[in-house]
Formats: structure tokens, C-alpha cells, sequence
């Protein structure tokens, strides 16, 4: 089985997110996609953020395709600590010994990939994906490939990518000043002002 894997700290989770992750299931031929919301991101400070049990329902409220298999994990946020990709995929592979793993993200975190926590150990687990958003920016990404990771750069996919261009940063904004959020899925929406999410957020 050849399965996904989408990290994030999806605070909150929106229609750019499922988009992406969407296209790597057909680009690549997925037979599943784990949604893994991130415990305590180790690589930056979230202003605002909700807490593991409410990011995890908004995922699964975002992520209901039926025609993709979404599983919404929680093998991070039920993790101490900071959540480092690799011990996340040390465990999922002792779940699945026998599976490929496609380990996705944006174009902008694989731009620091060599900064991460064993990124030789990650690659020799999983093929690392990564979305380009035009010629020039797949380019820069096979550059840092080349610089970085000559010798493992067939564990790498890069596809091009037309994204939507709105981050979680931006609609914690936009929840502030009372502005329309039209890149939520409305059963997320509706969750966020039922339970009163990012009113203070002004990161």
C-alpha cells in the first residue's frame, strides 16, 4: 500500500491544505492519506493555538472526501514534547512495515529540510514530496536538492502545484476582524465559532 502522510499544525485546517493533499493522492496514486496535526511544532512558535482535541475534529470536518481514504492520526498530538517527523515515522512504519510512505509538504518547509532532525533517517523511510508552484520555484527546489541531497535525490517528488493562496496565519486574522472566511470548509467554520477559536488570535 502506498500511503501519505500530511503534517501540519493545521491551526486552522482550510481548503488550501485539503487541495494539496488531494493532488498527492492522484499525482502519486495513494491508497491513503494520513492527516497527522502536529503535537508542539519544533521548528516554530504558533501564536494561538488550539489545542490537540480541537485541531484533530477540525481536521476531520475538513478532510470528509469520500472518493480519498483521510485518516485524521493523532500519533502526535498524543506524543510529550516537541514532534519530530522522524519519530513520527519511525512509528508509523513499525504500523506499517511493509507500506511506501510519501511524506508531504510545502515547498517552503523543504527549502530548511536539512535543518530538521535526521533528514538522511527520514529519507531512508519515506520519499519526501513537495509542492512547486511554478517553474522558477521547482527549479530552486531540485537546486537545494542538488546542494543538499545529491546522493538521495530520488527519495524526492517534486509536482507542480497552483495552490490557494491562503495561509492559517491569515484567516486567524481574518477571524479577528470579524471578515469572511471563505477558505474554510463550513462545517469547520461553524466549529471554530462554536467553540470560540482564535477570537485573540492577532499573530
Amino acid at each position: 500500500m502506498r500511503i501519505g502522510i500530511f503534517g501540519g499544525t493545521f491551526n486552522p485546517p482550510h481548503e488550501g491544505h485539503k487541495k494539496l493533499a488531494l493532488e498527492f493522492s492522484g499525482r502519486l496514486s495513494l491508497d491513503l492519506i494520513l492527516i497527522v496535526p502536529t503535537g508542539s511544532p519544533p521548528h516554530k512558535t504558533v501564536n494561538n493555538l488550539a489545542s490537540a482535541d480541537d485541531r484533530l475534529e477540525m481536521c476531520r470536518l475538513c478532510f470528509k472526501d469520500k472518493s480519498t481514504p483521510f485518516i485524521v492520526s493523532n500519533i502526535e498530538t498524543c506524543q510529550s514534547g516537541k514532534s519530530y517527523t522522524v519519530d513520527t515515522l519511525k512509528r508509523i512504519k513499525i504500523l506499517h512495515p511493509r507500506d511506501e510512505l510519501f511524506f508531504i509538504m510545502g515547498s517552503d518547509m523543504l527549502l530548511s529540510f536539512h535543518e530538521w532532525r535526521e533528514p538522511e533517517r527520514i529519507l531512508s523511510m519515506a520519499t519526501v514530496c513537495a509542492a512547486s508552484r511554478d517553474d522558477g520555484d521547482a527549479q530552486r527546489l531540485r537546486g537545494y536538492i542538488d546542494t543538499h541531497f545529491k546522493n538521495e535525490a530520488d527519495r524526492f517528488a517534486i509536482i507542480d502545484f497552483d495552490p490557494v493562496e491562503v495561509s492559517s496565519t491569515q484567516i486567524r486574522q481574518s477571524i479577528v476582524k470579524g471578515e469572511e472566511t471563505r477558505y474554510l470548509d463550513k462545517n469547520v467554520a461553524d466549529y471554530i465559532k462554536q467553540k470560540g477559536l482564535y477570537t485573540d488570535a492577532m499573530d
